[in-house]
């Protein structure tokens, strides 16, 4: 039985030709969403990728994105634990019917090669006992899965109107000696301080990234090497951006990760893309790795003598090929690393650092590269910040000024709103997904049409009162705000308030029940009078009558007795404040 999911409408010879036009594919990673207690602890934990924003799945942005910038092939890496929420959810919503040329594949993190024999501690669940391991050791678990150059994708991501995938992969493409392309965001500022704090290095003239630092641990001094400083004259530090974890990779540093034992390697954040933006400018780095990610290419003499009966093509003075390669790889065979190198430092010693891991043999015959010049690589990186506000929304709305669209539909008036790159990655940038969701409400349109749909409801459960005798869903006596959304299914009793708030599917709000800001998943209960505020409150949650909750964060399943009195508490199913 496939353990993936794929939609491909194409089919005879237009399939394979649709398929090799493509010169990137997205490879989205689901995590464990560490930073996300109490959402990620209990019994029915979701996984980070269907966090409900507005009641719907965070990946669905990711996988729109991706789709809207033509890419294809989309490869979704997932834990074993999270697969069946997650393929059903992708199997639904991106169907052969609705995304006919979509190639949705999704991949348990356990069915990618084997790691390198003897690497009994790489074994999947061994590191700690939690089952979690590091990026870059499943990006280079999935390599045959990867034809590409490719783009590495966090799947809890929200980015702004005015950047799109298409805008990042043109920056790519446009420099033929980029192997990577980041792209860093200032944070908006209530997600500041969850953020992890890093110094970075780049040059605006160039676009080039030459640093990343995690300020925690640093010393108080810097020390930069005259080599970087000498090549970028114009280079700047800062400390205001973040790092949005969107790689565009070529496909041969995936080479450079088959250099390296799967037991030594770890995060592409905090190992790889550093030693990438370290290589771009030190020369004897560029050296070393220049033969695996900047490899010569195949020469179109080459690949007409390499079909030819009487000449060896690896003796041709135009061939790139050595008498081992194959005529139709692009490049020639890659270096691998020096037998033993770890056990040389010592028996005592940690892991090898990633330079001296990779320096490939010096038995291979790479002076000739050397003396060619062989052209290095660079980094590149984009960074996002939101638009400045038109014009018209700085005027100053003085006695002159034009009032119109002032007095009883002010509250309704389109208010600018800067457009931040958003993550869903802490409790910090979850609540501000939905407050910027629930804002989207509170303009002129959203709020507008949201109304007439709450009405237009309305008038309908109270018709279907009138003929039938029983209780409709949402009562004609319930106030609901228009910069509110009510799923599917949710019954809303008499007297209720609901304001600012986001309510999931076949949630059941009681009688005289008030909320305000809350965002409530999927079969949620609030019992009669109570009192919620600025909270969340996961799937099978409850409420009991006469509680009083505000600033509070509930995992899934979790209860909170009648007449409870919480603030400022994250708890799960079974525990108590």
């Amino acid at each position: 039985m496939s353990t993936s999911v794929m939609f491909d409408q194409s089919q005879g010879v237009s399939k394979r030709r649709a398929v090799d036009n493509q010169d990137f594919m997205a490879v989205i990673l689901v995590g464990y969403g560490e930073n996300l207690y109490p959402f990620n602890q209990g019994t029915n934990v979701v996984s980070k990728a269907l966090l409900p924003i507005g009641n719907v799945p965070v990946i669905n942005s990711v996988i729109d994105w991706v789709l809207a910038a033509g890419l294809r092939d989309v490869l979704i890496i997932v834990p074993p634990s999270f697969y069946t929420s997650l393929a059903e959810h992708v199997t639904e919503h991106y169907s052969m019917a609705t995304h006919p040329k979509a190639r949705i594949d999704i991949k348990r993190t356990t069915e990618g090669e084997k790691d390198d024999e003897g690497d009994e501690d790489s074994e999947l669940g061994v590191k700690g006992g939690t089952g979690r391991e590091g990026t870059a050791r499943l990006v280079r678990r999935f390599k045959n899965w990867i034809r590409t150059d490719f783009v590495l994708l966090p799947c809890d991501l929200s980015p702004p109107s005015s950047l799109s995938l298409t805008s990042i992969l043109d920056k790519h493409r446009s420099s033929p000696d980029t192997v990577l392309t980041s792209v860093f965001y200032e944070p908006t500022e209530s997600v500041k301080d969850g953020e992890e704090k890093v110094l970075v290095a780049l040059d605006k003239d160039t676009s080039e990234l030459l640093l990343i630092q995690p300020l925690e641990g640093m010393e108080d001094d810097l020390e930069l090497r005259m080599a970087l400083i000498s090549s970028h004259p114009t280079l700047s530090l800062t400390t205001r951006l973040s790092d949005a974890h969107i790689y565009v990779l070529r496909r041969t540093v995936l080479d450079l990760l088959s250099t390296r034992r799967s037991k030594d390697l770890d995060s592409m954040r905090e190992q790889v893309i550093p030693w990438l933006i370290k290589g771009g400018w030190q020369k004897g780095l560029g050296r070393r790795w220049a033969p695996i990610l900047n490899p010569p290419r195949k020469d179109p003499f080459a690949a007409a003598l390499a079909r030819s009966t009487s000449t060896n093509p690896s003796s041709s003075p135009y061939s790139t090929l050595s008498p081992g390669s194959s005529p139709t790889s692009d490049h020639i065979p890659l270096p691998r690393s020096i037998p033993g190198s770890a056990s040389r430092s010592g028996s005592g010693s940690q892991v090898d650092s990633l330079q001296n891991s990779m320096i490939i043999d010096p038995e291979e015959d790479v002076k000739a590269s050397i003396k060619k010049d062989v052209v290095g690589w660079k980094c590149k990186v984009l960074v996002t910040a939101p638009q400045p506000p038109p014009v018209e929304s700085q005027q100053p709305s003085g006695k002159g000024g034009n009032k119109q669209g002032q007095g009883k539909d002010k509250g309704l008036q389109n208010v600018y709103e800067p457009d931040y790159l958003i993550r869903a990655n802490s409790l910090a940038g979850y609540w501000e997904l939905n407050r910027k969701f629930i804002k989207t409400l509170s303009t002129s349109s959203g709020a507008l049409n949201n109304l007439s749909n709450i009405s237009q409801n309305k008038q309908i459960q109270q018709s279907l009162e009138d003929a039938t005798g029983t209780l409709p869903a949402i009562s004609p006596q319930s106030q609901i705000s228009p910069d509110s959304l009510i799923g599917e299914g949710t019954r809303v009793g008499e007297r209720a308030s609901i304001k600012k708030c986001i309510i999931g599917r076949h949630c059941n709000i009681g009688k005289n029940a008030k909320l305000t800001g809350c965002v409530l998943w999927d079969f949620v209960t609030v019992e009669e009078n109570a009192r919620i505020e600025n909270t969340i409150i996961c799937s099978n949650g409850r409420i009991g009558e006469k509680s009083q909750i505000k600033d509070c964060e509930f995992g899934t399943g979790f209860e909170a007795k009648p007449g409870a009195i919480l603030k400022g508490e994250r708890l799960v199913a079974g525990q108590e404040a």
